[in-house]
Parts: C-alpha cells; sequence; structure tokens
C-alpha cells in the first residue's frame, strides 16, 4: 500500500510539468520529498513552480526549457533543442538522467481543443498528434533506459475522452484515442523490461480558466456555447486536481495498470465495446451537458 513518502528520495520526469495536472503533480511528489524534473516551454513559469515544489519539500528540482513537439516531429537533435536552467547552465536532460536516473516518468504533456470532426484541419489534427500522442512517445522512448535501470514507472496521462468520444471534442478524443494505443502497445512490447506503464483517464479536472478557455474557438467554429466547458459540457463533477495526484502516485507506486476516474466510466467504456449502439444513445441523451 502506498503511503504520503512512497516516491521519498526518488526522481521522477514531468512533461508539462509547469501547468495543469502536471503541476499538481509536481506539488504532489514535492510533498513526498521527490526529486522532480519539471519540463515545459515557458522559463518565467517553470522559475515558479520550482519555488514553488522547493517550498513544498522537494530536496532537488531541475527545470528544463523543452518543447516536446520538436522531439516529436524529430527535426532536430534532442541535444540542440533543450536547455536546462539549475542546478548548473548548460546541462541538459540527458545529462541529468545520466547522474539522477528515473524512477517515474509522468506523461503529462497535452492540448485539448473543440471542434467537430469535419470542420478540423491537417494542421488541427497534427497538432493534436504531435502533443497527445508523439510527444509522449518521445519522451517514454528518451527516458526509457533510465527506466530500465530503476524498474520504474511510466505514467501517461490520457482522458476519457481518450476511452469514450466527447461532444465537440473530435480531434482531442481522437489522439487520446491513440494514445491509449500508444500506452497499450508499449506496456506489451515492455514486459521483460521491468518498466511499470500505468494509464490514467480522468473525466474534467477543475481550472481556474475553466470557463473562458476554449470561448474562442467555441465561437468561430460555430459549436454550441456548452462545448467550451470541461469535458465538452458533459454532466461531470469536476476533479480536484492534488486530490487526483495523489491517486496517480498511489497507483503508480502500487504498479495498477489503469486509473480511470469516475470508475463508473470504465463501465460505459465497457459498453462502448460490447455493445456500441447503447452506449452511443446513453453518450448522446443521458451525458447531458450542463
Amino acid at each position: 500500500m502506498g503511503s504520503s513518502q512512497s516516491w521519498k528520495n526518488r526522481t521522477a520526469v514531468i512533461s508539462g510539468g509547469s501547468n495543469g495536472l502536471g503541476r499538481a503533480l509536481a506539488l504532489a511528489l514535492s510533498q513526498q520529498s521527490a526529486n522532480v524534473v519539471i519540463i515545459g516551454r515557458d522559463e518565467n513559469r517553470l522559475a515558479m513552480v520550482r519555488q514553488q515544489c522547493l517550498e513544498a519539500g522537494a530536496p532537488n528540482v531541475w527545470i528544463v526549457s523543452l518543447d516536446v513537439r520538436q522531439m516529436a516531429v524529430g527535426k532536430r537533435a534532442l541535444a540542440d533543442i533543450e536547455t536546462a536552467t539549475h542546478p548548473e547552465p548548460g546541462e541538459s536532460l540527458r545529462d541529468v538522467l545520466a547522474v539522477q536516473g528515473c524512477d517515474l516518468l509522468i506523461n503529462a504533456v497535452g492540448k485539448s481543443d473543440r471542434g467537430l470532426l469535419g470542420q478540423l484541419t491537417q494542421a488541427d489534427l497534427t497538432e493534436q498528434f504531435d502533443l497527445n500522442v508523439l510527444a509522449t512517445h518521445a519522451m517514454t522512448q528518451f527516458c526509457f533506459a533510465a527506466l530500465c535501470q530503476s524498474r520504474g514507472v511510466v505514467v501517461n496521462i490520457a482522458s476519457l475522452a481518450g476511452i469514450i468520444p466527447g461532444p465537440g471534442m473530435g480531434g482531442y478524443s481522437m489522439s487520446k484515442h491513440a494514445l491509449v494505443g500508444l500506452h497499450r502497445q508499449w506496456r506489451i512490447e515492455s514486459d521483460s523490461s521491468g518498466v511499470h506503464f500505468l494509464l490514467v483517464c480522468p473525466g474534467p479536472i477543475q481550472r481556474e480558466d475553466t470557463l473562458d478557455r476554449y470561448a474562442d474557438i467555441v465561437h468561430s467554429r460555430g459549436l454550441d456555447p456548452a462545448s467550451q466547458r470541461p469535458g465538452g459540457g458533459v454532466a461531470l463533477n469536476r476533479l480536484d486536481p492534488m486530490w487526483l495526484s495523489q491517486k496517480i502516485l498511489q497507483a503508480a507506486f502500487e504498479r495498477k495498470s489503469e486509473l480511470i476516474v469516475p470508475t463508473k466510466a470504465r463501465l460505459l467504456a465497457l459498453l462502448m465495446t460490447i455493445w456500441p449502439s447503447l452506449a452511443d444513445r446513453i453518450i448522446r441523451k443521458k451525458m447531458k451537458r450542463t
């Protein structure tokens, strides 16, 4: 059974760790006295989160300014695009992994969207796949050798939209379904490596910008205004990010295979497989927008 100190003195790498659920996970790990490596694009935000993690109890925090989309595209070598600002100028993610190792990789980088598949362009879909699928694959590849040495854990943050289609979320749902497939393929292929894979599919998460985050894009695409709300406006309670982070870290420590929150969504996902027409009716009629 996990405890409040399950990840003490272990090293966790978090892509997308400067914002949203990734930031909450970084803080939750810091409260457990873990060493934290936070990857993000905004250096100012990274510096702020680093200070918050140190204040929360992390003994060491490295921040790496890195656009994981460039890793995914593969146009440039990682050594050419990454920079680190702590503890030593010029120290790279590769350097940190070589010294600290990696006990836990959390792939939290990603981006949601609003739009019907019929109105989305190739560029819209490519952006979703770069961030929600290919970036996760690239990060896992890069950290895999270190994870093998520690028999570590990879946590891939998907979404309920990755197992159940959501209203007005065509490109996002499509890419998150692909992420679930990527995760399960890694899990099968890594059985002999000692690396464990945990898939997390959460419902809508509380955010400060919940009400207006997608207002402009919903308006420009002529969607139902309810679509701008979390989960496309479905009637689900918003999850507290710190509470969810604790659930994720405990599930990772216990090396569970999948964490779906709320649990009842697992039944609908199962129904999608064994009785898809009924599941579609439930999604259309019962998951009413709030």
